[in-house]
């Protein structure tokens, strides 16, 4: 197949940007790449990262350590199955990524996958939210990279992108039905009449915070007293009054934020 950088360059932007999210695909800089071969790699890790960057593939940004300092960013590399599923964690300067981007969207993953034909009704809902939802864990990095990734009762891992709690709410009810369908509550595993598969993941606020869906809809029924929440630099326990003021925050300082970048754009 063609390398990454042709076959999805259409969901890559030019850096630099307002501040990289957790999961935000990024495409290095060759000093970037140099400062990561410099590290310390056993053999595997270093034929690992010799294909990603002959092939122009992708790191993702991680949840940042406290030790490395900024403006440095810190990045992951999960492998497919030919390396193990090993995971890689490099930290390289703000100014080493060339380009960032996206995961694929959820139908975009449904349409090439088996499973997608059984939940067509399903993905046409998700299509339908005021909120954008994307594939990440093994099913995006499958979708992106055309190697293996996915093992039998790999989770269907989605980053649903909510622009304020309603959204987020309605996702939730979407989201929900997944359970209704045959899951044996929300730590069952058991495939659905739709769905072969177990629907995991995360909603997230404008400016990156997230929190599990499953743990959401939980904190909204009152069946835990708090739930995690967690973003680029930090982790969280928040209650329900807390959770609604942090998503009533995020949308006003996206808006601010936008407002910002379409002054700039003026000038």
């Amino acid at each position: 197949m063609p390398p990454l950088s042709i076959r999805h360059l259409d969901r890559r932007a030019a850096a630099p940007t307002p501040a990289l999210q957790r999961n935000t695909l990024v495409w290095l800089t060759p000093e970037a790449w140099r400062t990561v071969h410099r590290q310390v790699w056993d053999a595997s890790a270093q034929e690992l990262l010799r294909h990603w960057q002959a092939c122009h593939l992708p790191w993702v940004v991680a949840r940042q350590r406290p030790e490395v300092a900024q403006p440095a960013v810190c990045l992951g590399l999960p492998a497919p199955q030919h390396w193990d599923r090993r995971r890689l964690a490099a930290s390289v300067a703000a100014d080493g990524i060339a380009l960032q981007g996206q995961f694929p969207r959820l139908h975009e993953v449904g349409q090439s996958s088996p499973w997608g034909v059984g939940a067509a009704a399903w993905l046409a809902q998700g299509q339908a939210l005021r909120a954008e939802v994307r594939v990440y864990g093994s099913y995006g990095w499958q979708f992106l990279t055309g190697m293996p990734y996915v093992r039998a009762g790999s989770d269907l891992d989605l980053s649903v992108h909510a622009p304020d709690l309603d959204a987020a709410l309605q996702a939730l009810d979407w989201l929900s039905q997944t359970v209704a369908l045959g899951e044996a509550g929300y730590g069952g595993r058991s495939p659905s009449a739709r769905l072969p598969l177990r629907v995991d993941g995360e909603i997230v606020f404008p400016q990156g915070q997230a929190l599990a869906w499953r743990e959401l809809q939980q904190l909204r029924l009152g069946q835990v007293a708090q739930a995690l929440v967690k973003d680029r630099c930090s982790l969280r326990l928040l209650d329900w009054p807390a959770l609604v003021a942090l998503a009533e925050a995020s949308v006003v300082c996206s808006a601010s934020t936008s407002a910002v970048g379409r002054a700039a754009a003026l000038v």
